[in-house]
């Protein structure tokens, strides 16, 4: 499970380490990312994450809830967009240009774990995100009548 938030430099050639807890989780020597339909930042996971979502798509289509050209949209911005990114022995990986330029990164990433997939997001816009949801959060009740403590 992919989990934390970790800010790390992104040098001139446009690498940036992958977290150690996230490498952790991964099983090979790769992440796979791809830039958000959603906003400017990227989105990520492992092969298992890739598969379950090709399943899905799959699935939604046969049941009837996904009509073929919605599906080979999301096979086309979802998997077509997606990269494999390997990491060299330092868990260090090259974050593309055209994925730079997306999510507005500079010299820092912020990796959001998120359970199963994760986020990179430019720090400054994570940390307006992230207000945002704090406050969202507080007016959300979890597991019953457990309320978060933020």
């Amino acid at each position: 499970m992919f989990l934390s938030t970790a800010t790390n430099a992104i040098d001139a050639k446009g690498r940036t380490s992958v977290p150690s807890a996230f490498r952790d989780v991964v099983d090979q020597d790769a992440i796979y990312v791809w830039p958000s339909v959603h906003g400017t930042f990227l989105e990520g996971g492992d092969r298992k994450l890739m598969d379950a979502l090709q399943s899905e798509i799959f699935e939604r289509v046969a049941e009837g809830t996904l009509s073929v050209e919605a599906a080979q949209a999301q096979q086309m911005v979802l998997l077509g967009g997606a990269k494999r990114l390997g990491y060299d022995k330092t868990g260090r990986i090259v974050l593309p240009q055209e994925f730079r330029d997306h999510a507005d990164l500079g010299n820092a990433a912020c990796f959001v774990g998120l359970g199963n997939r994760f986020e990179i997001w430019e720090p400054g816009a994570h940390e307006e995100r992230m207000e945002a949801m704090r406050e969202r959060a507080k007016a959300t009740r979890l597991l019953g009548n457990v309320r978060m403590a933020l």
